[in-house]
């Protein structure tokens, strides 16, 4: 009797032929879960974000207003919205600090949100990225969100809505932020 000592081709080809069955299907939705999970991420900051901003309008009259789009995130920890939003009276904030007060006579230099929070927050899609902040250039009653998502895309969340929006903007996220809050009605 002859003993086999492994396997033959036609048996390795099989075993082979069944990983790569498996991997085309594993891969597409791993990818998927992990778009899917980056989103979750955007879109749980950007709720973080919008309470803050919400709650803010509602001592000041107004929101953080900013006629460009200002990063926030790790890339710099002292821009417009994080220093209006933490509350910690450094320039570039305007509004939130202790020299003035809210509608309510409440003094300035109120904590939204805690700066560590802010700066935490990141664009999973493109690491180097920010986040962005607009807010209505002249009025102030209006805000944008928005991330890049891509070299041609932009996902972005305005006060009007608490759905994450993409399209496709190229790199203009100011422009793209400022058409769209001309768009949202007062």
């Amino acid at each position: 009797m002859k003993q086999r000592k492994g396997f033959t081709l036609i048996e390795l080809m099989i075993v082979i032929a069944i990983i790569i069955i498996l991997a085309a299907i594993a891969i597409p939705n791993y990818l998927r879960m992990t778009d899917r999970a980056r989103r979750s991420r955007v879109a749980g900051d950007f709720a973080s974000t919008a309470t803050a901003l919400e709650a803010y309008s509602v001592d000041w009259g107004v929101y953080p207003m900013d006629a460009t789009a200002d990063p926030f995130g790790k890339a710099d920890p002292d821009t417009h919205i994080l220093l209006e939003l933490a509350g910690t009276g450094a320039d570039p904030a305007e509004q939130n600090v202790a020299a003035n007060t809210t509608l309510t006579g409440e003094p300035g230099g109120i904590e939204y949100i805690k700066l560590g929070t802010l700066t935490s927050m990141y664009n999973p899609f493109i690491p180097d990225e920010s986040y962005y902040y607009v807010s209505s250039p002249t009025t102030g009653n209006h805000w944008a969100l928005a991330v890049q998502y891509n070299t041609d895309d932009i996902i972005y969340r305005t006060d009007g809505t608490t759905d994450l929006t993409q399209i496709a903007a190229g790199t203009d996220v100011t422009g793209i932020l400022i058409s769209e809050l001309g768009a949202v009605t007062p």
